[in-house]
Formats: structure tokens, C-alpha cells, sequence
């Protein structure tokens, strides 16, 4: 009581105050209420602000490398290394190259091109560093290490330890030897006569000193304007011209000092070089009958500030395979649902493939329409030796850890005599430090001034798992096989697989439209799909087996604001409603997800402020998600219509966000999560950012924590979120259709087979025939998807929201019969949906082994083939077998 008192006190005087001020000044009066109002109101309004929490980042992993043993002598040759049950790991001292060895057939994986001069062929590793200068270099490790002889080869356990000291040995830069212009004086005498003196001392022969002075004579002519003798070689000399006359000088004395001195007497400047060096520890191990391959770049050192590691193509050589032994192969990457490359098809025409995974450079690049229609969503790639049905052997690589700045790289080789390119090879890189190009006036703008921005190296201890096939393998193999892996690795006990054809139903609910009162504009929520309305719909489709999505439920409805409540969009009906809603579902024994975004916001509110919230781009400002403008290939928000957009919610306030989220979802048991697993997050901005691995290590725990209380359906999840939902939902069978690739195959729908229930893309806005889906559905066991609405999409032409089309569901109503018809009589005829085998039979021809005994052999051509005597119709399939 008595703190109280003495408050009062001491408000009580300056009360007084004020109103003998409030009675001698009225103007002044009438002012500072007003402030004061408006000082309380702004208050009011920052304090939910205030509210969105900032968290701790994680820290990274800690990394601790093998205690290193025994070191290996670089003149022992190829020295056995680790042994397994079926696999035994060498590594060849004096070239640094490894080989893995399969005991029982003799088959061997390779590090190096066998018999190849070329360097870039014999590299472990190659480089690319940034300079402080805005450039960027490349090193191979064989040039710049094993030449060298700079590495140290220790003994581990189950392998051999790499420590590389990466330089350029002594500089080969002519201009650091020699002067761009010299005296008649020092050229004559010094060095021609200097020569002669060489071979009268016996210090060289004549014909070494005949090269000399013939490559002297061919960079240096003499002046015609002033007494000197000047470069005149356009460009950089031969390196082999370069090497010769960095001998000469050592065997003359011509020192630094007196290049400077000549440099000097001739108004000229010299720069030298800033040296780059770097120190880089790999360490390869047999993990039972898998070859691992890890580089933690927290040991990455730069000898040089000036410099910084910026990228890393890891065994760019393993497993290459030469055009002249193999005339036939195969190259699996994971573009959209996954493709395939056939070996010795290069086409110079064509770059080479090179991409990231997980669109890890997103915010680089994200003001233009992407380049590819699919992204890579898998973390693998790998290679079959010899015939389709009939390879020799082959491996796939998984990217263990560092998917998320990883990029999947092809080289094909060719066959013809004249072609640069004679192998086939598939390999992964990453960036250890990530960087883009900002232009100073916008991305949009025609002046090309430009500045450089890096993220500094990321902590990752990133790891290559190479799976070895000693013997017959196809693709079906490889995605077995990565089920299984992943399978272990989220200790998943038993796969399970769907018994029944099912449709997958997202309904649009609320949205934001634009309205006009006396021609002002202002936003209204309006339900294009409410709760009595959805309600009326599943009762029409009485006896389909279903799964539901409800987006626009939470917060604002499908324009949301920051997603820290639970709080229902009130135009999409009363709470009776929605229980009423919920008793059909339970009794339909159908799945109802709510959509709810965790890193999406539409709007202000809640607390969100974009310039304090959001994730910013490398250009230090917060990245606004348009949608694209077709015709120009840019952010349609530059063109003035009416557009939606959105930010991402930095990582840094994602914790406190899901938590005060699930605090209010407690009654909610099924939510589908359109962003989190899809998107490889992170935020650049200066000084505060949060990198690609904090990030990921920040979302996989809100994940786990959301899955924990909620069963999930997650919209193109990243492979490594998977294991959080029962739901994949928007699946493409497509692949970006890259020019050189063979064929598209569905190894992601092979893979996620038993692991999750996946849906299609949505059948009723798309280009394709609806029996497109129905294909895809007997050929794979998964859902086809259908995007409604219970009013007409017409609402929505003139609005944000145009992109929506064809959703209207009594429009809808007889495609959906059809489709859901057509699926449930093909899969009362399967059985178990448990794929066994899957194989191309022909272009766009694929046959489907189920666990049931029957094979399904489906025809996505928009023509009728023969298969076997049997015609398939034009998208249509055949089912036999039990």
C-alpha cells in the first residue's frame, strides 16, 4: 500500500500542474490532447508488435572429425583403406584418387576418369572463391594439390582423412615477372646478353637458350615511337611461354625490385596478385556397404581474408563412364518427379544441367518467371551402366546433409570423334557461401551498375551417401532404395499403403475482394465456399471416399494476417455451422484439413510489420511475392491491377509465432500446411540474417511440434519434411522437360509409395484431360485433387484472385462422378495399391507391378499404341494379371 501512495503522490503535483497550464493556454491545450490521443493510439497499435516474438537461433550442429591415425606417405601407391562385408575403399596415395571395390563382382566406382591427362578429370574437388575485387575464380584440387604434393593422407576409422592445402604454388602471372615495357638497355644486354652468358657458363644448353630468346623476341617487339621494348602480345601469353620465361629470370636474377624499377622508368604501375590459399578436410568412409563422402566447412580455412569459398562441385568424376565403354546408360535426376538422361547424347547446343535443389537460389532471382516449370525437390541422382532392363551396375547418390544449398549437376558425353565432351557424368556441389548480384537501381532497371552480397561461409557439414549396385539395377531399384533409406531415417517402422480410390477436395472459403463506398476502394471478406455450403456439397457426393482442405479458414481468411491466433473468418459461417460441418465429415469417415500458413502473410495485423517481420532479399529489402505477369515474365505487382501478394515471416520469429498458433488450434486436430515444408527459408538481411541451415533447422522443429499435436497434410513438401505429414498434396508427374533429357519418370510418387497419401495437381484447372489424372491414379496409387468452389468463379475474373478458374463445383459435378468412377473400378480391380515394380515400356508408355499380382500399363500419349498385340487408347491404360 504503501508503493501506492507514493504514485500517488507523485502524480498528484503534475496533475495540478497541468491544468493550471490547461487554463492560462488553450491552443496549447486542444494541441496536446491531440498528441497525446494520438500517441495513445499508436501505442495501442504497436503493442501487438511488440508481442511477435524474436527467438534464439540455433546453433549448428557441432562438428568433430575422425581422430586422425596412421599418415600415408604420398609413394605408397593404392593403399586399402577400410573394408566392409561386401566393399573395400582405396585410396591412391600419389594421385589422391579413390576407388571403391565390390568383393563378390569386381565392380569399381572411381573418384578419377581413369588414363586421363586432363586435370579437371583426375579433381576430387573444384572450387570457385569469391575476391573482395566482385570476382570469381575456380580451382581444380588436382592442379592446384595433388600437383603440388600439398595434402596430408591420415588413417581413420573405416576410411582416410583429406587434408588439402589448396594454392597456386608460385604465381604464373607474367606481369608479376616481367614489365609491361623495359629499356633497349635491359632488354639487349640484360636478358639477350644475360642469355648468351647462360650457355658460355654452361648454366643452360644452346637449344634451351635458343627458346628463350625466341620467346622473349615473340611477346616483346621493338618501339617505333620512343627507345624501349614493349609487349606486344594481345592477351595472356601460353602458360608454357609463361613458365619458360619465369625460369629465365630466376637464372638472370631479375628481381622484383628491378621490374618495379623498370615499371617506374617507363611511367608504368605493376599490381600483384592478392594469393588465395585455402585449407579444406574431406573425410571418405565405408558405412557398411555405402561409400560416404563428407566436407565440414567449418574447417574450411582462407589463408587469404581476400578471398571466400563460395562453392564446392564434389567428385565431379565418381562413377564417370566413358562413351567408348558404354554405349548405353541412363543419368537419374530428381527435376520435378524425375527424369532421366540417356548417356552419350551431349548436345553442344545445350548448357549443361545444373540445378538447385530445393530452388535454393530463389531470392536471387525471384523478380523473373522461373526459367524451368518444376524444381527439384529430392536431394538425389544417379546412374544405371548398360541397357534399360538390363544394367551392369550403378549408384545413387543421396545428399546426406547440405541439401539446402546443393545444386545437381550432368556433363553427357558423346560419341563422335570430334566431340569435346567423351563422358557421361553425375555429380552434386554446394555452395559454402551463398552471393547474388544486386543492380543498384532495381532488378527491372536498364543501368547495369551492380554490387556484390555474400552470406560469408555457412556452417554445414555436408555429406555425400553414395549407394553401390554392384549388379542388375533399374530406377524402381534406386527409389526403393531411398524409401528405405529415409525410412530408417525417420526410424518409420512399416509402410502403408491406400485400399480405396479417393478424391482430394481444397475448397476456397474466405477471400478479400475489393469493394467501392462513394468510389473509394476498400477490402470485404466474402465466403466463396461456407460451411452450409460445403455441407450441401458432400452430401450431394454421398459415397465417395474423400479428403477435404478448407482454405481461407484462419485469420483473414485466404488473404491471412500473421498466423499467431486460431481465430475462424466469420463470413464463412456461425460456429453451429462448422460443428454441423464437422459431424458429416466424422460420420463420411473423411480426412478435413484446415489450411493455415505459418510463414505467409497477405496483411498487417496481428502484430506483423514487413519492414520489422518479413524476409528480406539480398538487396536488404523485404522480398514481396507476386505472382508472375506471363506475357513479360515479371512480378505482375508491377503493372498496377489488382494483385495479391504476400511476404514470408523471417525464421527468427517463427517459434513464438507457432506456439501462440497452436495455443488456439488445440480444438482443431487435422491442418494442412501450405508453406513451411515447402519453402527453403531464409532471410538476407544485413547484419541480422538467418541463414538456409538456421532457417531449416528452425522450421524441421515447428514441424515436428505442429505433427506432435496435429495430423498434417503438407502442400510439394521438400522430400526431407515428408515424414511430417500423411498428406503430399500437389504432386506434379511432370519434369521441367530440359532439352537433352530421355524421358520423365514418376521416381517421387515411387518413392513416397507407403510413406505418405499423395495427391495429384489439381485436375479441373488444368490443361490436361481429366483422364490424365485417372492415369496417374492406377499407374501410382495416388488422389486426384480437384480445387472448388460453391459459388460461380465468375466472382473472380475481375479480381485478385483471376488465376482461379473452373472451380465452380455444380460445374465441376460430372467431371468429378467421372473421375472418382473411373478410379474406384480400376482400384477394386488392383487391390493393395503396394507398388513392386515399375518400368517404360515405350515413349510415354509405362507398366505398373502391384503387390496384388497385376500389372497396370498405362498410355499417356494423346494417340492410341500397341503393346504386346494389345491396343491402348489414347490416355488409357489396360489392367492384367490376377
Amino acid at each position: 500500500m504503501k508503493g501506492l501512495s507514493d504514485i500517488a503522490n507523485f502524480i498528484r503535483p503534475v496533475i495540478d500542474e497541468l491544468r493550471k497550464i490547461y487554463a492560462r493556454h488553450f491552443a496549447c491545450k486542444m494541441i496536446a490532447t491531440v498528441l497525446i490521443l494520438c500517441f495513445i493510439i499508436g501505442l495501442l497499435r504497436y503493442i501487438p508488435v511488440l508481442g511477435v516474438r524474436a527467438n534464439i537461433l540455433p546453433p549448428a550442429d557441432k562438428v568433430e572429425l575422425a581422430v586422425p591415425g596412421e599418415e600415408i606417405s604420398h609413394t605408397e601407391g593404392e593403399v586399402l583403406v577400410a573394408e566392409s562385408d561386401s566393399k573395400q575403399l582405396y585410396i591412391n596415395a600419389e594421385t589422391m584418387n579413390l576407388k571403391v571395390k565390390d568383393k563378390n563382382t569386381g565392380k569399381s566406382w572411381s573418384s578419377a576418369v581413369n588414363n586421363s591427362s586432363q586435370a579437371a578429370e583426375l579433381a576430387l574437388l573444384t572450387i570457385s572463391y569469391l575476391g573482395k575485387d566482385n570476382n570469381l575464380y575456380e580451382w581444380d584440387s588436382y592442379t592446384y594439390c595433388t600437383q603440388l604434393g600439398s595434402y596430408v593422407l591420415n588413417k581413420i576409422n573405416n576410411g582416410v582423412q583429406i587434408t588439402m592445402d589448396m594454392n597456386e604454388g608460385e604465381s604464373e602471372r607474367f606481369t608479376e615477372y616481367y614489365p609491361q615495357k623495359m629499356s633497349v638497355d635491359r632488354f639487349e644486354n640484360f636478358f639477350l646478353g644475360g642469355i648468351k652468358t647462360l650457355v658460355d657458363s654452361g648454366k643452360t644448353d644452346q637449344a634451351t637458350a635458343d627458346k628463350y630468346k625466341m620467346t622473349l623476341e615473340l611477346l616483346y617487339k621493338k618501339s617505333i615511337t620512343e627507345e624501349a621494348y614493349a609487349v606486344s602480345y594481345n592477351g595472356t601469353p601460353p602458360r608454357s611461354a609463361v613458365k619458360q620465361l619465369i625460369k629465365l629470370a630466376e637464372l638472370l636474377g631479375y628481381t622484383r625490385d628491378m621490374l618495379m624499377e623498370d615499371s617506374t622508368e617507363m611511367g608504368l604501375s605493376v599490381t600483384f596478385a592478392e594469393p588465395a590459399q585455402f585449407k579444406v578436410v574431406a573425410e571418405a568412409v565405408l558405412e557398411g556397404d555405402d561409400f560416404v563422402f563428407r566436407i565440414p566447412t567449418q574447417e574450411m580455412v582462407s589463408g587469404n581474408s581476400f578471398y571466400t569459398i563460395q562453392n564446392l562441385k564434389v567428385l565431379p568424376n565418381f562413377g564417370a563412364a566413358a562413351s567408348k565403354d558404354y554405349e548405353e546408360g541412363y543419368i537419374l535426376v530428381p527435376d520435378g518427379a524425375g527424369a532421366l538422361f540417356q548417356f552419350n547424347t551431349f548436345n553442344a547446343a545445350v548448357p549443361e544441367y545444373s540445378r538447385p535443389v530445393y530452388d535454393n537460389d530463389y531470392l536471387t532471382d525471384y523478380y523473373f518467371a522461373p526459367e524451368f516449370g518444376e524444381e527439384l525437390m529430392m536431394p538425389v541422382f544417379g546412374m544405371t551402366y548398360g541397357p534399360m532392363d538390363n544394367a551392369s551396375h550403378g549408384f545413387l547418390g543421396i545428399i546426406e546433409k547440405g541439401a539446402e544449398t546443393s545444386y545437381i549437376n550432368v556433363k553427357l558425353g558423346s560419341s563422335s570423334k570430334d566431340s569435346a565432351s567423351s563422358y557421361n557424368k553425375a555429380y552434386a556441389s554446394f555452395d559454402a557461401a551463398q552471393y547474388s548480384s544486386v543492380k543498384v537501381y532495381g532488378p527491372y532497371s536498364d543501368n547495369k551498375a551492380s554490387y556484390l552480397v555474400n552470406t560469408g561461409v555457412l556452417d554445414v557439414d555436408y555429406t555425400l551417401r553414395y549407394k553401390l549396385f554392384p549388379g542388375k539395377v533399374t530406377y524402381y531399384d534406386m527409389a526403393k532404395t531411398y524409401q528405405e533409406y529415409l525410412m530408417q531415417l525417420w526410424d518409420v517402422k512399416e509402410t502403408a499403403y491406400p485400399q480405396k480410390a479417393k478424391l482430394y477436395f481444397n475448397f476456397i472459403g474466405a477471400i478479400s475482394l475489393t469493394e467501392r463506398f462513394l468510389g473509394i476502394p476498400y477490402q470485404s471478406g466474402y465466403s466463396m465456399t461456407t460451411y452450409e455450403e460445403m455441407t450441401d456439397i458432400l452430401n450431394d457426393l454421398h459415397g465417395m471416399e474423400l479428403a477435404l482442405k478448407y482454405t481461407g479458414f484462419f485469420n483473414g481468411g485466404f488473404e491471412n494476417k500473421l498466423n499467431n491466433k486460431a481465430k475462424q473468418v466469420v463470413a464463412n459461417g456461425s460456429e453451429k455451422e462448422f460443428e454441423k460441418l464437422k459431424a458429416l465429415v466424422k460420420e463420411r469417415n473423411a480426412d478435413l484439413f484446415l489450411e493455415v500458413n505459418l510463414a505467409k502473410v497477405y496483411e498487417k495485423g496481428n502484430g506483423f510489420r514487413a519492414k520489422k517481420h518479413a524476409v528480406y532479399d539480398y538487396s536488404n529489402t523485404p522480398a514481396a511475392m507476386y505472382r508472375y505477369l506471363l506475357s513479360l515474365g515479371i512480378l505482375d505487382g508491377y503493372t498496377g491491377f489488382d494483385v495479391n501478394y504476400f511476404y514470408l515471416l523471417s525464421p527468427r520469429y517463427l517459434n513464438g509465432v507457432v506456439d501462440d498458433f497452436l495455443k488456439g488450434a488445440s480444438k482443431y486436430d487435422k491442418l494442412a500446411i501450405s508453406d513451411l515444408a515447402h519453402y527453403n527459408l531464409a532471410d538476407y538481411r544485413f547484419k541480422k540474417n538467418v541463414s538456409v541451415y538456421e532457417a531449416g533447422r528452425i522450421v524441421d522443429r515447428n514441424l515436428e511440434k505442429i505433427s506432435e499435436s496435429h495430423e498434417l497434410s503438407l502442400e510439394n513438401p521438400m522430400m526431407k519434411n515428408l515424414v511430417y505429414g500423411s498428406y503430399a498434396e500437389d504432386i506434379s508427374r511432370e519434369s521441367s522437360d530440359y532439352a537433352t533429357f530421355y524421358t520423365t519418370i514418376p521416381f517421387r510418387q515411387l518413392v513416397m509409395n507407403g510413406l505418405v497419401q499423395v495427391t495429384t495437381e489439381t485436375v479441373n484447372m488444368s490443361s490436361h484431360n481429366p483422364s490424365y489424372y485417372v492415369l496417374q491414379a492406377v499407374e501410382l496409387g495416388v488422389y486426384p485433387k480437384f480445387t472448388l468452389t460453391a459459388k460461380s468463379d465468375d466472382i473472380l475474373q475481375e479480381s485478385a484472385y483471376s488465376y482461379y478458374y473452373a472451380t465452380e463445383y455444380e460445374k465441376q459435378k460430372d467431371t468429378i462422378n467421372q473421375v472418382y468412377q473411373a478410379c474406384k473400378t480400376a482400384w477394386e480391380e488392383i487391390g493393395n495399391m503396394e507398388i513392386t515394380g515399375h518400368k517404360i515400356l515405350g515413349d510415354n508408355v509405362f507398366s505398373t507391378e502391384y503387390t496384388s499380382g497385376v500389372t497396370v500399363i498405362t498410355n499417356y500419349n494423346l494417340h492410341s499404341v500397341n503393346v504386346n498385340g494389345t491396343k491402348i487408347p489414347a490416355l488409357g491404360y489396360i489392367i492384367s494379371g490376377k
